[in-house]
């Protein structure tokens, strides 16, 4: 189940980390082991080893408490044209007019993107962009500084997992209240139980904060996303924006850097060519990506079929989102956000395989649509459940397409939003009925050296978990597509000794 050498080269950059002795050197080489956990996952999620390390130099504020004031900042590595660190901070600022906001950017090596320049600007928030050619050190130094004179009354950490200037800064301060939104589900990250609190988007992220990074009380904050329950007509939003309106529309939402092929994944462009080509009756919209970068990608001998439309960057994508039919999961790599956005006016979701395997729709939606549930884990079932998707025929997408677009609009919306904001959102209780399948596959995961041991003593541990599940969602795993035995790589006999013990007392 373990990838032996991705375990092997996580050792070996860990001990470089160990053994460095400049300090500014040591941060560096953990942001590095950070970056190939976020790329390559090696199923772990945080290292305390690393964190004690790490500690030794957090920066100490000298700086006394003050009444805080009306204010929010938000602290982020770098802000894209089309991003989702970007379109949450848009999301908070236009959802809080009450307050003062300001964002300070620790990687942001080039101007901002002319577009989100302008949207802060008509805002009134402050933009400080810390220099790119200090080190970590002296950067955290700076963000610390700049803190402590505004003395607001929060702050919003939407940094990269690999950025530790947040993490020197604020590690060792207790006197701002700093909250690390994890809105991507990062899996690895060093450090989170140095902040005040973890908020995060959905299950997944809790569960990952709970059971993998040792946070007792994770929090989950829905993103607000819209104010007001739409009914649009999509056939006349397609002819607004040219498009043929008996045509449906498969769109999705994606950058160059997240389009690239990696862990031996096909890149994006490579599967909508696929698709399209099958499905010419279709329009396939690709927002955030030029046609030159398409064809990047994909390589010269690859022609643009001719229902594919490369938009590169749209300042506001609420006009396309609303003639979607269905949004396409960017693959190899997932948006969470992008999906709730198009999904507030119908779209239906396919899910990547990656996201698949890691979430639930019940946990995106926070809504019961069981023809959703899309278990899409490998690919060739991805391509097999966008088939069966675009074969559906119109009465059953108006149908879907109604339940998603109330199921977002009753727990996103900017005034469901702003209660939980107000009060903490929602604290993880692992307690209460969880999604039982999400759960039992993080630890088949987490839990890797059972990759050397029986069945029998992997069985054992998972009956140590049984009181966290229940045994209506237990007996939900043997009796669809996505079985337990699947997962951990039992036998059908092996599978049905375990939930007979699950659901014994």
């Amino acid at each position: 189940m373990t990838d032996q050498r991705i375990e092997h080269i996580y050792s070996k950059l860990k001990a470089e980390v160990l053994s460095e002795r400049d300090s500014n050197k040591q941060l560096i080489k953990a942001e590095q082991l950070i970056f190939y956990c976020w790329k390559n996952y090696p199923l772990r999620f945080s290292d305390e080893d690393l964190d004690s390390i790490l500690e030794k130099q957090m920066i100490v504020s000298k700086k006394i408490e003050q009444n805080k004031n009306n204010h929010f900042v938000y602290v982020a590595s770098t802000l894209f044209a089309i991003g989702g660190h970007t379109r949450c901070i848009l999301n908070f600022i236009d959802n809080l007019p009450s307050y003062q906001h300001t964002v300070i950017l620790t990687r942001q090596n080039k101007s901002l993107p002319d577009n989100i320049f302008e949207s802060l600007k008509e805002k009134n928030v402050d933009v400080i962009i810390l220099d790119t050619k200090n080190n970590i050190l002296e950067k955290s130094s700076k963000l610390i500084s700049r803190i402590d004179s505004i003395f607001p009354s929060k702050v919003y950490l939407f940094q990269h997992p690999d950025d530790l200037v947040p993490l020197m800064a604020f590690g060792k301060n207790k006197t701002h209240e700093i909250v690390q939104y994890n809105h991507a589900d990062h899996v690895f990250s060093l450090g989170a139980k140095y902040f005040s609190k973890m908020m995060d988007f959905r299950y997944t992220g809790a569960l990952i904060s709970y059971f993998g990074k040792s946070i007792l009380k994770p929090q989950i904050q829905v993103l607000p996303i819209q104010n007001k329950y739409e009914t649009p007509n999509r056939s006349e939003a397609k002819s607004n924006l040219g498009f043929d309106s008996k045509k449906r529309i498969v769109g999705t939402l994606t950058n160059f850097g997240k389009a690239q092929s990696f862990n031996g994944m096909p890149p994006l462009v490579n599967i909508i060519t696929e698709i399209s080509a099958k499905y010419v009756d279709f329009n396939f919209v690709i927002i955030g990506l030029t046609e030159q970068e398409f064809i990047s990608i994909a390589g010269e001998t690859i022609q643009i079929p001719k229902n594919v439309f490369c938009l590169g960057i749209v300042k506001n994508p609420e006009p396309y989102y609303k003639t979607f039919d269905y949004f396409l999961e960017p693959f190899p790599i997932g948006s969470g956000l992008g999906i709730l956005e198009a999904c507030k006016h119908g779209a239906i979701p396919i899910f990547a395989p990656q996201q698949a395997y890691l979430c639930s729709t019940f946990d995106v939606f926070h809504v019961d649509i069981q023809k959703c549930l899309i278990e899409a884990t490998t690919l060739d079932a991805y391509f097999l459940t966008i088939k069966n998707y675009l074969n559906f025929d119109l009465d059953a997408i108006k149908n879907l397409s109604e339940k998603i677009r109330l199921g977002i609009y009753q727990f996103h919306r900017g005034e469901k939003w702003r209660e939980n904001l107000k009060n903490d959102g929602l604290i993880f209780q692992p307690s209460n009925e969880i999604d039982a399948s999400l759960f039992l596959k993080k630890e088949a995961l987490f839990f890797q050296e059972y990759q050397k041991k029986t069945s029998d003593e992997l069985i054992e541990h998972l009956l140590t978990l049984k009181d966290l599940v229940s045994k209506k969602v237990i007996i939900s795993l043997f009796i669809g597509s996505n079985r337990v035995f699947s997962i951990f790589k039992l036998n059908k006999q092996n599978a049905k000794r375990l939930v007979i013990k699950f659901l014994n007392p």
